[in-house]
């Protein structure tokens, strides 16, 4: 008798929390404005055939891009050990000092853009525990080179460290959790007389965000909604915006309320070959503006407290080669969101 009593009541419990968890799976919310900002790589603006200062100008001033996630390259800038090349990011930076932008800056060896862990063959040829010491030697001139900087807002320290299953033959099976502490650490105590916030990143589709969200001041979450695979081919996500608000809910009652940041949502192709080796009309296919108002509808719901935008290089890539439209409407979105429409995503 008591086991019965027992098995229903686990029944009815279990019954309640699907219903409520399908509750708030479906639950609608409204689209949030936003002042939208983007990433940007020249690394990725050249593998584009672009040149990465005119793309620089453009995002800026023709879209009209006042936040951009900038990333220190550890290969571009000491691709000699303790040789130090700053002539790329110091461009970026200086451009940013002029026009007034907001800036986050990405610095450690996982970083974004392809191939994620940008590490130089010198170091990869180290040892772990002697290559980890040139890594945080290399965070130290990053941080003393830029952190006077006016337009330096933020810090990210690292790029989805905890993704330890996407390309692990680059990246390592493990992360070493210790290092992460020892960056973040060494990063705070630089910039100890500004004293910047720190943002750590976490995939939004497979991350559960515990190791990234406790970690830094701001949490920043992917975006993605179109992907593909070798096997499977292109792929869309059957999260909605509900599964990005109930991991920062049950984040925020375990280690308390911070801002929440879409960090990269994408809008660009996710390909099985790179872009640069895919025809026009496939990367049409696979990302254009009917795709692009989607994933803007469904990341705005999230309504978490900034967005940024991935893909930019590829919008004024696309535009060059005769197929405007997607540069075309993100600069209608972009003035309509600093017009202060309360949807500006309606009045396109």
């Amino acid at each position: 008798m008591f086991l019965r009593i027992l098995k229903s009541k686990i029944f009815i419990g279990l019954v309640v929390l699907i219903l409520i968890g399908l509750t708030i799976w479906f639950f609608p919310a409204k689209p949030h404005q936003y002042e939208y900002g983007t990433s940007y790589s020249p690394k990725y603006a050249r593998e584009l055939g672009l040149d990465p200062k005119e793309v620089f100008d453009a995002m800026t001033d023709d879209m009209g891009f006042r936040k951009v996630r900038l990333v220190a390259y550890w290969n571009d800038i000491e691709g000699e050990r303790d040789v130090f090349d700053f002539s790329d990011l110091d461009w970026q930076m200086n451009k940013a000092e002029e026009k007034g932008l907001e800036v986050i800056l990405t610095v450690g060896r996982r970083v974004p853009r392809w191939p994620e862990c940008h590490t130089p063959e010198w170091a990869q040829k180290l040892e772990w525990e002697e290559q980890k010491e040139e890594l945080l030697f290399y965070i130290k001139e990053v941080v003393n080179r830029y952190k006077d900087y006016e337009s330096l807002k933020i810090w990210q320290v690292e790029n989805e460290p905890f993704l330890t299953a996407y390309v692990p033959e680059i990246c390592g099976s493990e992360l070493d959790e210790d290092l992460l502490d020892r960056e973040i650490a060494l990063v705070r105590d630089l910039d100890k007389e500004n004293n910047r916030p720190i943002l750590t990143t976490d995939s939004g589709n497979l991350g559960l965000w515990f190791g990234a969200y406790k970690r830094g001041d701001i949490f920043g979450s992917t975006f993605y909604v179109y992907l593909a695979n070798p096997k499977l081919g292109e792929v869309r996500t059957i999260f909605n915006h509900n599964y990005y608000r109930i991991k920062r809910l049950i984040n925020s009652w375990i280690y308390g309320e911070k801002p929440v940041y879409l960090i990269e949502i994408s809008m660009e192709p996710w390909l099985v070959d790179s872009i640069y080796n895919s025809f026009f009309y496939i990367q049409h296919e696979s990302m254009n503006v009917q795709r692009i108002k989607e994933i803007i509808d469904i990341s705005s719901k999230t309504q978490f407290d900034e967005q940024y935008l991935w893909g930019v290089e590829w919008w004024y890539y696309m535009k060059l080669n005769g197929f405007p439209e997607i540069w075309d409407y993100m600069k209608e979105v972009m003035s309509l969101e600093r017009m202060g429409l309360k949807n500006p995503r309606d009045k396109i």
